[in-house]
């Protein structure tokens, strides 16, 4: 459905823990288990999709990197995560405002960040949409390679002006992401973070009868200081 010139560039595998997210539990080399595979399988042979799949990538880094270095032209470059949603329409004003507005390097954005299939963390500049989050936008030009994934830095392109979270989303640009929407993510998540107990936390968040949370941490205690949740 877009309008602009698009390709996908989809990498699949597990992430060893390396580089900037080192932080994280070891994976198990792998590809997906949920019907991923199947679905890219079925659509490889489009002429504008390519997909890269390895059993463990040295990191997320490399993942990013292993996407972009083919490209050998400028373009748009949309970096997003296996469970950030965007619509054809806010994709092409991305491309839009990128070229009404030469300045413009990259674009940062605000999400709505679920807990829940229906539960989504309200704070600002807290759990969520921290400050600095989220940078999903580039001006991209052949040769530049990611630096790190946990915040997103390209290399080289730190020249020209960035478009706000709040100029974004008064363009309509707020997408949605579903971290923790299924009891599977959480389970998933309790693995790969370390939370303990995470799936058991995420349950009492979704059985919660009293709206809305002021306090997240009563009910998921790493999300640090100030954070709150809302039907």
């Amino acid at each position: 459905h877009l309008k602009s010139d698009w390709q996908w560039i989809v990498v699949e595998g597990a992430s060893a823990n390396t580089h900037c997210t080192a932080w994280c539990k070891p994976q198990p080399p792998g590809l997906s288990t949920d019907g991923t595979s199947e679905f890219l399988n079925s659509i490889i042979k489009h002429p504008r999709v390519k997909v890269f799949r390895r059993q463990l990538w040295d990191g997320k880094i490399a993942m990013c990197n292993r996407a972009i270095q083919d490209i050998k032209e400028p373009v748009v470059l949309l970096q997003v995560d296996v469970d950030e949603m965007w619509t054809a329409e806010q994709i092409d004003k991305i491309v839009r405002l990128f070229e009404e507005r030469q300045d413009i390097y990259r674009m940062y954005f605000w999400c709505r960040y679920f807990l829940g299939p229906d539960i989504i963390a309200t704070s600002q500049n807290g759990y969520g949409n921290r400050l600095g989050e989220w940078l999903r936008a580039f001006r991209f030009e052949p040769g530049m390679k990611f630096e790190s994934h946990e915040p997103p830095v390209l290399a080289n392109n730190s020249k020209g002006n960035s478009l706000g979270r709040d100029e974004t989303c008064g363009c309509g640009l707020v997408f949605n992401h579903y971290s923790w929407a299924t009891e599977k993510q959480a389970a998933a998540k309790e693995k790969f973070y370390g939370y303990t107990n995470a799936r058991l936390h995420w349950r009492r968040l979704q059985e919660n009868r009293n709206w809305p949370v002021a306090d997240l941490r009563v009910f998921l205690p790493w999300v640090g200081e100030g954070a709150s949740a809302d039907k």
